[in-house]
């Protein structure tokens, strides 16, 4: 009889193989990213004293005891979220990670070609804006240069242009795509068509300072090479994987420290006592204490009755045509200080993550807030599991959403709109790729993408 094959963006096992596919890589799922980063920073944070912070970020600590215990039962809401799915889970045979037949990886492939030009269009559209507001190339160079960008000259002729420049953010899905694709087999094309999008990402975070731009591009691709070594690679590789944090700690202060020079410490080095790397570690600390504090500010101060939840749902707020109507505005009872004001009255707005953690209980109260916190570590999850079970939804998606379990104590990132045409493109895409399965005739089989057997981890 003969074996049965995968559909598009499914696996099977190959001969043989009888393991259960195990959890992937700790740091990697939702749980773990959250237990690699909120115990220290959330303890952190809560052990200063308010001299500290009044030196360190010109902020009053407003974090207390109870606040602390509330952003820590939201961690807790979303990892309770995500074991609950893992712990449910099928045991499912698998062969080589991530498995797509020849025909699935084709159509993967060509889906992939239109959302990278779908980002190239978004980024042309951002460029002749710029120009047409005044822009000009010698403006840019002089920047990079004296790698001075701090209070950036270049945000209003870099602002948005709605509908078009949103398509820039297609290349958090194409990123994802690229990366299960060079899993599977080197591609030059694919290669030099993800170094155009991180090279685009990387001018629009130097000269926007909008660093999140490359970020988010950055852990897809983090997500599933880390994956990859720990299923498919060498002996070595897949056990120094589970150690990679020890390693990518260092390299993310650098790449951190490397942006904070040209976006603060040219203004702050003849302010301050403190060498370059002193201030690089005290600006990071500062991002999360500094969220744990707004968040608690935002408590204290932030909520009030006829206040609709906004920044848990901030992408239905903010999507098209909703934007432009003032729903919002119109809807929710009058703001008596918006977040920037109470930033400038109890906080520094410099230090703006509101905290992701403390956001939905603003936004729905204490028990909503958690059982929004829950879901969605149900749905992160189930995106987890799709990804190491080597579904295609899942492969596409989680790496995505992975960039919102790391930044969860600093601001919800899955609710923005930024997220949202990403979102949809993946969508797209794994339809276009399950109807080659659909489509097949009865009785014939595609067969597998040659590969090395897959040596799953204990």
């Amino acid at each position: 009889m003969p074996e049965p094959r995968a559909a598009a963006g499914r696996s099977l096992a190959r001969p043989g193989a009888t393991s259960w596919l195990p959890g992937g890589l700790w740091w990697v799922s939702p749980v773990g990213a959250i237990a690699l980063i909120v115990p220290a920073s959330l303890w952190y944070a809560s052990s200063l004293g308010d001299e500290t912070y009044r030196l360190l970020w010109r902020t009053p600590k407003v974090l207390t005891g109870d606040t602390t215990a509330l952003a820590a039962a939201a961690a807790l809401a979303f990892v309770a979220g995500a074991a609950v799915v893992r712990a449910l889970a099928r045991r499912r045979v698998v062969r080589p990670w991530p498995g797509l037949d020849p025909e699935g990886l084709r159509r993967l492939e060509k889906g992939s070609s239109v959302v990278f030009w779908l980002t190239a269009v978004g980024y042309l559209a951002f460029a002749a804006a710029a120009a047409a507001r005044g822009l000009s190339l010698s403006a840019l160079v002089r920047s990079v240069v004296d790698q001075d960008n701090y209070g950036s000259e270049f945000r209003e002729q870099l602002a948005p242009v709605p509908g078009v420049t949103t398509l820039t953010q297609c290349g958090l899905a194409y990123v994802a795509m690229a990366g299960i694709l060079l899993v599977h087999r080197w591609d030059a094309r694919t290669a030099r068509r993800l170094g155009v999008v991180l090279l685009l990402a990387l001018v629009r975070s130097f000269v926007n300072t909008e660093r999140l731009a490359l970020l988010e591009l950055l852990v897809p691709l983090v997500v599933v090479g880390a994956v990859a070594l720990r299923r498919r690679g060498p002996v070595v590789a897949r056990r120094a994987v589970v150690l990679a944090p020890v390693v990518l700690l260092p390299v993310v202060v650098a790449i951190f420290g490397a942006f904070e020079y040209s976006r603060s410490w040219q203004f702050f080095q003849g302010r301050t006592d403190q060498g370059f790397w002193g201030f690089v570690l005290a600006r990071i600390a500062g991002y999360y204490a500094t969220a744990y504090n707004n968040g608690a500010i935002r408590l204290d101060e932030g909520t009030y009755p006829g206040r609709l939840p906004y920044e848990s749902v901030q992408l239905l707020w903010d999507a098209p045509g909703v934007s432009s109507l003032g729903l919002y505005e119109r809807w929710s009872a009058a703001t008596p200080l918006a977040a920037q004001d109470l930033l400038e009255r109890f906080g520094n707005p410099e230090f703006n993550n509101p905290g992701g953690l403390t956001v939905p209980l603003v936004d729905l109260g204490v028990v909503g807030g958690l059982v929004y916190l829950a879901v969605a570590g149900v749905l992160i999850g189930l995106a987890y599991q799709a990804f190491v079970e080597g579904r295609l939804i899942g492969l596409l998606l989680y790496p995505i959403a992975a960039t919102g379990a790391f930044e969860l104590p600093r601001y919800v990132y899955w609710s923005q709109g930024r997220v949202l045409p990403a979102v949809l493109c993946v969508v797209v895409v794994t339809l276009y790729v399950a109807r080659a399965g659909r489509r097949r005739p009865a009785g014939r089989t595609a067969p597998a993408v040659a590969g090395p057997r897959e040596r799953v981890p204990s």
